[in-house]
């Protein structure tokens, strides 16, 4: 399963999936479940992809591929 982390000013954020029904697109890490992760990589950059054509400033942070692991432990894979 994977997210991806935005590093900025204001901290670290994920990447929501089904942004829509959890009324966030970005979330601290406390707060992110398997509920609101995306299956696959693919998902989750056209997810970003998607955010990126309405919310351009968002590329200005540092964007990182991230894996979850089961149990919920995070690893960072590649910058995007």
């Amino acid at each position: 399963m994977y997210t991806i982390k935005s590093v900025s000013e204001e901290g670290e954020y994920y990447l929501v999936n089904h942004w829509y029904k959890f009324k966030a697109i970005w979330q601290r890490k406390e707060k992110i479940t398997t509920k609101r992760i995306f299956k696959d990589e693919k998902s989750a950059k056209a997810s970003l992809t998607k955010l990126l054509k309405v919310m351009p400033e968002y590329a200005n942070d540092k964007l990182i591929m991230v894996q979850v692991n089961p149990g919920g432990v995070m690893e960072d894979l590649y910058a995007i």
